[in-house]
């Protein structure tokens, strides 16, 4: 008999487009959405799934899921949104199926994940829980420098700002609420409960590629990609990063990382020690870091699901691992098969990048038009190299013909147009031609509009 996943589906995470044919392919799947998707999503979802649910709004995510799985027979459950990390994993406890377990809770909640690193000894700045005003003006005043604030659960770069010695703290607190407010309205709010403190004061990590790479233009942080089997950590790959724009705008992810495979090694080892202190039992994990001058590294962030954007496909086409696959068997309790070490750069098939769209240069200088976002009218052979190819990831996009939205420091994700997905022969092509896409992007939407309009009057 052909095993059942339910899969519950939120914001956040690996596109749909993307992931659901990789999980038919392996079993049955039944879907609980939470909250409502796009009409073309919900018909993607209809056509390729056994049967879809709609988590009801007045009723705790973990108990419908629960509810759904049990009534559905399910042999395992899975999440790849951020937003539903915690009560996925809840009810995998409840139901006796394989899931992160109580980890989940530490590596979805800033606050509670810097405490277990802290108790750890693993690389960490200072730290400070903040939930009001006065909080943020005491806090601020115990650690030294420029600190950055952000919320205990946030994604995406949602909620967070940088607030320096001489920057008023009142004006800092009053952005953070309506970031906040934005986020809420967008959706991209935690499914799960916490009652603990709003936000997190951390020191800003002083971070630099100095001595890291031996070539430029990349950013000073990147991601290890892996699996938690049993409790047992499996690292697949490290992604590198362009450079962030305020404030810490992530822009892009690359596969592979150029760095020097004994660096990626020293990578890999604190990576190794975060997971494990963490506590995770059965998931993927996404865990990143940044680089310092002095050749060690500080944990930023660690994730009890794949990263999101195109991470996934990026680590299937260079390396030819499925973390789609990978965390479908851990959940349904299959052999996982994987490699006996972390492959690198020597191990890659060409290079592949999530680029984000966004209404900035590669330099976070905005845009002084606003075209609208029509990336399938674009010619990107006139701004890659011969043999790059450029995707647009619709389910992490706006519909065609929307307007670009404006570029604001604070935005995070909510300001992205959309997202590319970019296929080169190597790792500096691949870094030169999302430079070229970045910085000439914003002209190539206003010239593909420019010839829509023509062809509109032409055919008047």
């Amino acid at each position: 008999m052909q095993q059942a996943i339910l899969l519950v589906y939120g914001k956040g995470g690996s596109a749909l487009e993307y992931m659901l044919p990789r999980l038919v392919t392996g079993s049955l799947v039944d879907v609980l959405l939470v909250g409502e998707p796009r009409p073309w999503q919900r018909e993607l979802l209809q056509r390729l799934c056994r049967t879809v649910h709609t988590a009801a709004e007045d009723v705790p995510l973990v108990d419908e899921i629960i509810a759904v799985a049990r009534r559905l027979g399910s042999d395992g459950v899975l999440t790849f949104s951020e937003f539903c990390v915690v009560p996925t994993a809840q009810a995998c406890t409840a139901l006796g199926l394989p899931g992160p377990g109580d980890g989940a809770a530490r590596s979805r909640n800033k606050l509670l994940m810097r405490e277990a690193w802290e108790a750890a000894g693993v690389p960490n700045p200072l730290f400070r829980a903040v939930d009001s005003l006065y909080d943020l003006q005491a806090a601020r005043s115990d650690v030294p420098g420029p600190v950055i604030v952000k919320s205990a659960l946030g994604a995406g770069s949602i909620s967070q700002v940088v607030v320096d010695i001489t920057d008023d703290v009142e004006e800092a607190w009053a952005q953070l609420i309506e970031a906040q407010s934005s986020a809420l309205s967008a959706g991209m709010v935690d499914s799960g409960q916490w009652s603990g403190p709003a936000f997190i004061l951390e020191e800003l990590i002083t971070s630099s590629t100095d001595g890291w790479y031996d070539e430029p233009g990349y950013g000073d942080y990147l991601s290890v990609e892996g699996l938690v089997v049993g409790g047992i950590y499996h690292p697949i790959a490290i992604t590198a990063r362009l450079p962030t724009i305020p404030v810490f705008v992530e822009l892009s992810n690359h596969a592979p990382t150029v760095l020097p495979v004994h660096k990626q090694h020293l990578i890999l080892e604190v990576a190794r020690r975060a997971v494990d202190a963490l506590g995770l039992d059965t998931c993927a994990t996404h865990t990143e870091l940044k680089l310092k001058a002095d050749g060690t590294v500080c944990l930023l962030e660690s994730a009890a699901r794949a990263g999101g954007a195109m991470v996934a496909r990026e680590i299937l086409e260079v390396y030819g691992v499925d973390i789609i696959r990978l965390q479908q068997d851990a959940a349904l309790r299959r052999p996982v098969i994987l490699a006996e070490k972390m492959l690198t750069s020597s191990d890659a098939n060409g290079a592949a990048a999530s680029l984000s769209v966004i209404a900035a240069d590669a330099y976070g200088n905005p845009w002084k038009t606003s075209p609208p976002f029509v990336p399938r009218d674009v010619d990107w052979s006139e701004l890659v190299s011969p043999g790059t190819t450029v995707e647009v990831v619709e389910g992490q996009s706006l519909d065609h013909g929307v307007p670009m939205p404006l570029y604001h420091p604070n935005s995070g994700v909510l300001g992205y147009g959309g997202l590319l997905f970019v296929r080169a022969a190597d790792a500096l092509t691949l870094r030169d031609d999302c430079y070229r896409i970045l910085d000439g992007l914003e002209e190539s939407l206003m010239k593909a509009a420019r010839r829509s309009l023509a062809l509109d009057k032409h055919i008047d």
